[in-house]
C-alpha cells in the first residue's frame, strides 16, 4: 500500500495516520473507523472494548516491572469535521480523504485534514503497537462524535476504565508553549410559562435589534458585546416606567450557547408620544455604550398597526421584569488563571408564541459547585416570576488543579526536551477532558498534541517534523510516569 508520507518518521505511526484517513468518520459516520480500531487492537491481543456509540478502549499492561504501576489513560475522538471545498466533489460518506505533503506539511486536497483528532488516534495505536517503549499499564480511549456535543465520551461508563491519570491529545495548534489546565461545565435551563392573552388595545410599537455582533457565549461572552434580549427588556422596561406597556409580541435568539443578536418585540401603550421619546432617549445610550464592543447596534421602531391579542397586563410586565433580572454574561473571573473566565451565564432565546413563553439560559463554569449555585440561582427566579424550569443538557467541567502532578511532569519535561516554558490556559468551552473529570473527579489530567492549524477548514495542515517530536515527546512522558 503507498503511503504519502513515506520517507518521515515515525513511519509505524504516520501509516496508522494514513489508515485511519481511508475510513470515512465525519461526526455521526464513527462505526465503521471504530470496528476497524476495535478489530486493529483485537488482532494485537490487547483487551479490547466497544460500545453501541462506537467508542473503543484499548487496555495494555505495563510493561515488564511496571504492571502494577497506576494506569495512564490516553485519549482522543474519532470523528472529524467533515468540510470541503465548494468545488471538491469529496463523498466524506465513501472517499479516503486525498492526503499529500508539502514542504513538510501533511494536508488534504480540498477537505479537512482530520489531524483533529487523527493524529491522538494514531499516537494511541503507535504506543499500543510498539513493544520497545517502558510504560505503566495503558488504558487508549478513543471516542465517537467529539465534534457535535462530546456525545461519545458522556456515554462511557465510569467503570469502563480505572485511571485518574490523563493525557488528552486533542490539544496542540500553533503555540507550543501553552497547555489547556481547565475547561467549563454547562447546565441548559429552559423556562416556559402558559401564555394569557386578551383583545389588543392601545397604540402600537414594533421595534426591532439588530447588528449586534453576537457570538459563541463560550468564547465571546468576556467581548462586552450587547445581548439584544436583555437591550430588549430594558427598553421596555424604561418605556414602562413612563407609560403602561403591554408586550404582543416578543421573539429572538435560536440556540442556547450563542449571545443574542437579534430580537423583535411589539408593544401596547398608552402614551405613544411618550414611549417613542423613552424609545428614542434609551436607544442612544445604548449605542454610545456599545460603541467600542458592538458599534453595529440598531433598534428600528415604529408605530404599527394592531395585533389581535396581547399578553394579560401582570404577565407582560413579569416577563419583562424577569428577562431584565436575568443574570447574563460574566460572573466570576479565575483567580488562578490570569484573564481566564471562570463562571458566566447566556440568556439565548426568549419566545413568545401563542400557546408558550419560553426562555432559555445556558450558564458555564469551570468549577461544577459554582455552575450548579449559578443554576439554583435563575431557577430561584424562575419560581419568582412562575416559570415552569425544565433542565436540558449537562455537562461537567474540568476544575483547575494547582496541585496536578502530571502538570508537574509535563512542565518539567517540556523545559528538559524542547525548553519550554509552559504556560496554562483555560477554556471556558466544553472539552471532553471535563467530561472524564466528572466521572473520575479525582482525575489528573494534560492536554498537548503537534503543531497544526485550520481546524475544521479545508486549510487544515499538520506538521510533521512536530508530528515526530511529540511522539517521542509522549513515549518519554510515559517511560517517567514508571519513575515516580
Amino acid at each position: 500500500m503507498k503511503y504519502v508520507t513515506a520517507g518521515y518518521e515515525p513511519q509505524d505511526v504516520l501509516q496508522y495516520f494514513e489508515d485511519l484517513s481511508r475510513i470515512p468518520r465525519g461526526s455521526g459516520n464513527c462505526a465503521q473507523v471504530a470496528q476497524y480500531v476495535y478489530d486493529w487492537g483485537k488482532n494485537l491481543g490487547l483487551e479490547a472494548w466497544k460500545d453501541e456509540y462506537h467508542n473503543v478502549i484499548l487496555k495494555k499492561p505495563g510493561t515488564p516491572g511496571c504492571e502494577n504501576l497506576p494506569p495512564v489513560m490516553l485519549q482522543g475522538h474519532l470523528d472529524i469535521v467533515a468540510v470541503k471545498l465548494p468545488e471538491s466533489d469529496h463523498n466524506f460518506l465513501t472517499d479516503p480523504l486525498p492526503l499529500y505533503v508539502k514542504d513538510g506539511m501533511l494536508r488534504s486536497n480540498g477537505t479537512t485534514l482530520g489531524a483533529d483528532n487523527g493524529n491522538a488516534c494514531a499516537y494511541m495505536m503507535g504506543v499500543l503497537a510498539r513493544n520497545d517503549l517502558v510504560h505503566p499499564p495503558l488504558e487508549c480511549v478513543f471516542t465517537s462524535d467529539e465534534e457535535i456535543g462530546l456525545v461519545g465520551a458522556e456515554k462511557i461508563p465510569a467503570e469502563a476504565f480505572s485511571a485518574k491519570r490523563m493525557i488528552n491529545m486533542d490539544a496542540g495548534g500553533e503555540d507550543q508553549s501553552a497547555t489547556c489546565v481547565s475547561c467549563a461545565g454547562g447546565i441548559e435551563l429552559v423556562m416556559t410559562q402558559v401564555p394569557v392573552w386578551q383583545d389588543a388595545k392601545g397604540n402600537f410599537i414594533r421595534l426591532f435589534i439588530h447588528g449586534l455582533k453576537g457570538g459563541h457565549s463560550a468564547g465571546a461572552i468576556n467581548s462586552g458585546r450587547g445581548n439584544a434580549g436583555k437591550l430588549m427588556a430594558r427598553l421596555l422596561n424604561a418605556v414602562s416606567l413612563k407609560t403602561k406597556t403591554v408586550v404582543a409580541k416578543m421573539y429572538g435568539g435560536q440556540k442556547m450557547n450563542a449571545i443574542m443578536s437579534e430580537m423583535e418585540a411589539v408593544i401596547s401603550v398608552e402614551d405613544l408620544d411618550a414611549a417613542l421619546a423613552v424609545i428614542e432617549k434609551t436607544v442612544a445610550d445604548i449605542k454610545d455604550e456599545l460603541r467600542a464592543t458592538d458599534a453595529g447596534f440598531v433598534c428600528e421602531y415604529a408605530p404599527c398597526d394592531a395585533p389581535e391579542k396581547m399578553l394579560d397586563d401582570k404577565q407582560s410586565k413579569a416577563l419583562v421584569a424577569f428577562v431584565l433580572a436575568m443574570p447574563n454574561g460574566v460572573r466570576d473571573m479565575s483567580f488562578e488563571i490570569e484573564g481566564h473566565v471562570l463562571n458566566s451565564n447566556n440568556l439565548g432565546a426568549v419566545w413568545v408564541s401563542d400557546e408558550e413563553i419560553r426562555v432559555w439560559t445556558f450558564n458555564r463554569s469551570g468549577d461544577d459547585s459554582r455552575q450548579d449555585a449559578m443554576a439554583e440561582e435563575i431557577m430561584s427566579l424562575a419560581d419568582v416570576f412562575g416559570y415552569k424550569v425544565t433542565q436540558g443538557a449537562k455537562f461537567f467541567g474540568w476544575k483547575f488543579n494547582p496541585e496536578s502532578k502530571m502538570r508537574e511532569l509535563h512542565t518539567k519535561l517540556m523545559k528538559e526536551v524542547f525548553d519550554i516554558e509552559l504556560k496554562m490556559e483555560a477554556t471556558h468551552g466544553g472539552l471532553e477532558t471535563g467530561v472524564f473529570f466528572g466521572k473520575e473527579p479525582e482525575m489528573d489530567i494534560i492536554c498537548f498534541g503537534p503543531k497544526g492549524s485550520g481546524a475544521h477548514t479545508p486549510e487544515e495542515y499538520l506538521d510533521l517534523e512536530s508530528f515526530k517530536e511529540m511522539f517521542d515527546y509522549l513515549c518519554k512522558f510515559l517511560r517517567a510516569l514508571t519513575k515516580e
